[in-house]
């Protein structure tokens, strides 16, 4: 984990610096082809490999030095990532696809369709998902649709909890085909006031995000011992944002909302505290009796 979270920061270093779009571009191509090229072969004790035109100093293919040193981050990292792919066995289409997630975000700031929000949340949550659920192991076969599912979920919270945040950024992550139906456009989001038709927009999406929450809960059934409190940990951390979300729809259009310490803190203990995460109840009843109960 230690080593999938290493690769995965670096990833967002790149895309999450200050530096223009093209550059950006350029540097995590390199990364993503170096990247491939190391994860490919079947020895993971072999020296690495820096393929032809790929120059240590990869400014030479954008004109200026990159924020990192992606060379020698290459050489601490990849020998490490490139173990764990094989000791357990994790595909490197899904290392390779967190990679196109960072790049997807450089290039789409809207969205037209909801597959197209889909294949997005898939590409930065998903293929995160299906890695870690190859290190903390699964009887197989793999979950893999409520894996997906379970990514999903996550990543339409995070939309979710930062509608104002990305919108001062010139974001819009809900697709068009949703928001229109409630005869909203892009202009409600860049300069948001209390609306009862955003307010019917994030219920929808909030009730879309729940059908997905209990799809992903499925992955448990597969999940060995040692993964399972990892999971459950992130599952209910996420589905309690949601939660709050729902709590009050238009406060979400105007400020992030989030976990108090103290409710962060309470997953936390219940999950790595053997007697209470045994106490711990099973979401998809826990969640869905709840959810009656509102209705």
């Amino acid at each position: 984990m230690c080593a999938v979270y290493a690769f995965a920061r670096i990833t967002d270093d790149l895309g999450d610096c200050s530096e223009p779009a093209a550059h950006r571009a350029q540097w995590l191509q390199w990364w993503r082809q170096v990247t491939a090229e190391n994860l490919s072969g079947n020895d993971p004790s072999g020296p690495l490999v820096f393929p032809d035109g790929l120059k240590s100093d990869s400014h030479r293919r954008t004109g200026k030095p990159a924020p990192i040193d992606l060379h020698r981050h290459a050489r601490e990292i990849l020998p490490a990532l490139r173990d764990a792919s094989t000791r357990y066995q994790i595909p490197s289409k899904y290392l390779l696809e967190i990679i196109d997630g960072v790049a997807a975000d450089q290039q789409k700031t809207r969205f037209d369709t909801y597959e197209q929000l889909e294949h997005y949340c898939y590409l930065v949550a998903s293929a995160v998902g299906l890695t870690c659920l190859h290190i903390w192991e699964y009887d197989a076969p793999l979950p893999v649709a409520a894996a997906i599912d379970c990514g999903l979920a996550f990543q339409l919270t995070n939309i979710l909890r930062d509608i104002s945040e990305d919108a001062q950024r010139g974001r819009i992550y809900l697709p068009r085909q949703h928001y229109q139906i409630h005869g909203l456009s892009e202009d409600d989001f860049l300069s948001p006031r209390p609306d009862d038709r955003l307010r019917c927009l994030v219920e929808d999406e909030i009730e879309r995000a729940r059908r997905l929450f209990e799809s992903g809960w499925q992955v448990w059934d597969s999940l060995h011992p040692d993964g399972r409190p990892m999971f459950s940990m992130m599952w209910r951390t996420y589905r309690m944002l949601l939660d709050h979300i729902a709590e009050d729809p238009n406060a979400a259009v105007m400020r992030r909302v989030g976990l108090s310490r103290r409710e962060k803190y309470s997953i936390v203990t219940k999950h790595f505290l053997p007697p209470l995460f045994r106490r711990l109840p099973v979401p998809p009843v826990e969640f869905h009796s709840h959810r009656v109960t509102e209705s």
